[in-house]
């Protein structure tokens, strides 16, 4: 049985990557604030979670692997995130701030720790962490998205470079899925343009049918997943295979 944890698998391409694990045989822990939208499925064990709340990361992710059970693999997608706030560095706002942080990288930090720690050493283990280029190209506005994305991909970096040492190592990647058409998308394309002033870059994606359907986007990812490739890279765009 392989074993997967998706999270902020509620909608989007969480959701997208949630049901195509499930088609090819996974047992999925799907985690989001709200699962109530995921269709039912045997193999499918919904939790409830803040995943800004970063005390209750070691418990969530304990529940989670209770619940699956023993696998012969087991895989985590770090799927959650947020563009929030859009805000130039002079003017963020201090709670809307600390929440990113805490979901864009605490918590993938924290997730893969518990996660290897609480999973079989000697059995096959990935991580994907879901970044994106604004990791690697500063966009007006979006400061905390940018340093968060980049933590996340230096990160997953690092992960690498200590599960290279080990017998049986687990494999991480920080994969950049390209512009999915999700409702984070939509978020963009309503900010303010005085706060961001690339939204119309992102309103011509849009309106030029330039952006990755989540389906499309997702079987590229569980394509690469499944792919001796895997985690020879640690930082990855997905549309360079």
């Amino acid at each position: 049985m392989k074993l997967a944890i998706v999270t902020g698998a509620s909608r989007g391409l969480g959701a997208a990557l949630t049901a195509q694990l499930l088609a090819a045989g996974y047992r999925v822990a799907a985690i989001a604030r709200d699962c109530s939208a995921l269709p039912e499925h045997p193999q499918l064990i919904t939790l409830n979670a803040d995943l800004a709340d970063s005390q209750l990361l070691p418990l969530l992710m304990e529940r989670a692997l209770a619940a699956l059970g023993h696998g012969d693999s087991y895989t985590l997608i770090n799927n959650a995130g947020t563009v929030q706030p859009i805000a130039s560095a002079d003017a963020l706002p201090d709670e809307t701030t600390l929440q990113a942080v805490a979901l864009n990288l605490s918590a993938p930090m924290l997730l893969s720790s518990h996660f290897l720690a609480l999973t079989p050493a000697d059995s096959p283990r990935r991580i994907i962490n879901i970044s994106s280029g604004a990791a690697a190209n500063p966009y007006p506005g979006w400061a905390v998205y940018c340093a968060t994305k980049a933590g996340v991909d230096h990160f997953t970096r690092t992960l690498a470079a200590e599960q290279a040492l080990r017998t049986t190592p687990a494999l991480a990647v920080s994969l950049y899925p390209g512009v999915v058409d999700t409702g984070m998308q939509a978020e963009i394309r309503a900010a303010d343009p005085a706060a961001f002033p690339n939204r119309p870059r992102f309103e011509a994606l849009k309106a030029d049918g330039q952006l990755t359907t989540p389906a499309a986007a997702a079987s590229r990812i569980i394509d690469y997943l499944h792919s001796p490739a895997f985690g020879s890279q640690p930082v990855l765009d997905i549309r360079q295979l």
